[in-house]
């Protein structure tokens, strides 16, 4: 099944995280599209994430025989009935591993290609933002920000594939490369490949697949100043190696054996363009409902939160609303996390943007945005009180959820690692990537002053 929409079909049903089937493996989903299952670029919709299930008939391989040949001889190559990896030299000769069926395991491959035997079609995450998103913090380096008409897809066609035990769905292992129409890997004499110490052949895909497993033990501590999740690369083999220094370099990083490309709950693979979340079916089933978070977003509303200025009451919304804004939109101010409605008391526009003096604490914000709830459950931690947003786009999760992802550090570029927001992809303010939200029923509590005291 390829991931790519007619324009007739119906759309499917938005913002579910629901396991019901014992034949889920798991799920993959986009970073940066809140809780839409589908998005549109160009002429097509595509699918922001993909439910991973057994499959009827088994289709997993494994590696069964090594052949030496001359790279004229590809008669095993183009025999689509064989999965087959080339690595091919410069002296004309080629070394082709042969794989077999493996009845134990399903394989799903994800790549930019549209062919039938991808199972998840992935494009750019890019391609989907608004051409005025805000794509990067102003104080951010923009020398690698580049305009959309004059980027191209950095996605590999056939990019990586996912292999999974049928009896059990723990065990799923990534690979960089998947197969094409011809059920073949090809990697060039240009690409980077080597020989290992025990005879044998790997290597690394152009701009590489990377790899990120959370730290599981450390998920409920919700000290701030803990350091940054660390990124891996994973081979065509499967190992794990430190990335290279920028994404298509021609020099591998350093092997790194304690690391397993066995995916966990939560793991991350980013394929240079867009990165994909991993929840397990037990990891689905633990995790908040979208009922759950609906119900604390409820809650939040039925406290009847108060705008100061305008003294009506607030309403938070599950979708941000650009063209009709009413004074019942709560606003931020992100330096200070007052909570208000829209009001023009001190306020100042700039390119769009609102930035003026807080009318509590009578602190400058340099941003004053729309709140609006994080709606995709998968990147949740927990449903407990939503009085976090991210920093500056606004969207609010918990506050041990803000901590969390605001210590992974998403690619940009070829070689610059920031945080991101997983609901809209947008870069994270580097100071303070998250503010906690105070509302006119404990705006004068210890934490206002602290906050006031800190801006």
């Amino acid at each position: 099944m390829v991931d790519e929409l007619n324009n007739e079909d119906p759309s499917p049903p938005a913002y579910s995280n629901e396991v019901f089937d014992d034949d889920i493996y798991g799920e993959l989903i986009l970073l940066g599209f809140n809780g839409q299952t589908e998005n549109r670029a160009t002429s097509k919709r595509y699918l922001t994430k993909k439910v991973l299930k057994r499959r009827d008939v088994a289709n997993g391989i494994k590696k069964c025989t090594v052949h030496n040949l001359a790279t004229t001889d590809n008669k095993i190559v183009k025999d689509k009935s064989r999965h087959t990896v080339s690595f091919h030299s410069d002296n004309n000769k080629s070394v082709v591993i042969e794989y077999s069926q493996d009845p134990t395991k399903d394989m799903f491959q994800i790549g930019r290609a549209s062919d039938e035997q991808i199972d998840f079609t992935v494009i750019d995450t890019w391609m989907f933002l608004p051409e005025n998103s805000d794509n990067a913090v102003p104080s951010r380096p923009q020398s690698e920000i580049m305009e959309k008409s004059d980027r191209t897809s950095t996605i590999s066609r056939f990019a990586c594939r996912i292999l999974i035990d049928r009896e059990n769905s723990n065990k799923a292992y990534l690979y960089a490369a998947g197969f094409d129409a011809n059920q073949n890997i090809s990697i060039n004499q240009k690409s980077l490949k080597w020989t290992k110490s025990n005879g044998e052949v790997d290597g690394l895909t152009t701009n590489g697949v990377l790899l990120l497993h959370p730290n599981k033990d450390d998920l409920m501590d919700d000290t701030a100043d803990k350091p940054m999740y660390k990124w891996r690369e994973v081979s065509i083999n499967g190992d794990v190696y430190e990335p290279r220094v920028t994404r298509s370099s021609s020099a591998k990083g350093v092997y790194v054996p304690e690391w397993t490309n066995m995916l966990q709950d939560g793991t991350l693979i980013d394929l240079c363009g867009a990165t994909i979340l991993w929840r397990t079916a037990d990891g689905l089933e633990r995790s908040p409902k979208m009922r759950e978070l609906e119900m604390a977003l409820d809650r939040l509303n039925a406290g009847r939160p108060q705008c100061p200025v305008n003294l009506n009451t607030l309403v938070i919304p599950k979708k941000r609303n650009g063209r009709h804004v009413n004074r019942r939109q709560p606003y931020v101010y992100l330096q200070c996390g007052h909570v208000q409605g829209k009001h023009d008391w001190g306020i100042q526009i700039s390119s769009g943007q609102r930035s003026g003096k807080c009318p509590i604490c009578l602190v400058e914000s340099d941003r004053i945005v729309q709140l609006s709830m994080g709606m995709e459950p998968s990147f949740h931690l927990d449903s407990g009180v939503l009085d976090h947003a991210f920093n500056p786009c606004g969207h609010m999760a918990s506050k041990q959820t803000v901590l969390y992802w605001s210590r992974i550090p998403l690619p940009q570029g070829t070689c610059r690692y920031d945080p991101v927001c997983p609901f809209c992809y947008q870069l994270l303010a580097t100071e303070r990537p998250f503010v906690r939200l105070i509302f006119q029923d404990n705006c004068f509590d210890d934490d206002t002053v602290r906050f006031s005291n800190e801006a």
